[in-house]
């Protein structure tokens, strides 16, 4: 059973990775602001799988909180071995909207939260793992990419994740440690709701991927999976482009 860090795991995506790597076997520990949810899903998973998970409330923006959550992960659960750097956020805006406090707020989430988690749980992977089995896993966005879908601000630290993730691979070379990013584009969540609410929007952007459907938290949840499977041992500081072919 592997110990499995998700931060953003209260909903939307972060929510389906924890479910799938409960269905796997393993261990997933949430790292959220929103108590709430987490223990909601945490009941109903113990509920429906006849497993537990567990909430640690921690802040990605905040260092100390986060050096905090990590204490206790490992004070409870010992040696992480699967890092999911999965918190973020998201407020479209043109470049003549965009402020220094949107850009600001979405620097600190996306990119100095995912080093402050990075960081916080970093010694977990710097040991030499005999089974190569671990693995630290961005989830970012095809926006990184193309630089659509949200606004210069959230491209820009979704893209900061890309080169955070690439200098990792190099510093984590040989310690059984892989370390890669997943870069979804449309997901159908909450939050692509709210992004989206008129429907002649959001069939236009249907209309746009080759292969019919929007994908799903799920979608991103299996090739989570696979990044941690021994198959994909060889994968290393890789961006993984998740679109239904809508980018190229």
């Amino acid at each position: 059973m592997k110990k499995v860090i998700v931060t953003g795991g209260a909903k939307g995506i972060g929510k389906a990775i924890c479910e799938d790597q409960i269905k796997r076997g393993n261990f997933p520990i949430i790292l959220d602001l929103d108590k709430e949810n987490a223990c909601l899903n945490i009941r109903r998973w113990s509920d429906q799988f006849s497993v537990t998970a567990d909430f640690i409330k921690a802040d990605v923006t905040d260092w100390q909180s986060m050096e905090t959550a990590a204490a206790q992960a490992e004070d409870k659960h010992g040696k992480i071995d699967i890092l999911v750097v999965n918190a973020g956020v998201s407020h479209r805006a043109s470049f003549d909207e965009l402020g220094p406090k949107l850009w600001q707020k979405t620097i600190d989430i996306n990119l100095t939260g995912a080093f402050f988690t990075v960081k916080a749980f970093y010694r977990h992977f710097t040991e030499y793992r005999e089974e190569a089995d671990g693995r630290i896993i961005f989830i970012t966005s095809g926006s990184a990419i193309t630089g659509t879908g949200g606004g210069a601000h959230y491209a820009a630290s979704k893209a900061g994740n890309h080169g955070l993730m690439r200098a990792l691979s190099k510093d984590l070379k040989r310690t059984g440690t892989t370390v890669n990013a997943i870069a979804p584009r449309v997901i159908a969540t909450e939050l692509f709701d709210d992004l989206y609410p008129e429907q002649k929007n959001r069939d236009a952007i249907l209309n746009s991927i080759p292969v019919g459907r929007f994908g799903t938290p799920e979608d991103v949840a299996s090739l989570v999976n696979y990044l941690c499977s021994e198959e994909a041992s060889y994968i290393h500081g890789q961006i993984l482009l998740l679109d239904g072919g809508r980018t190229y």
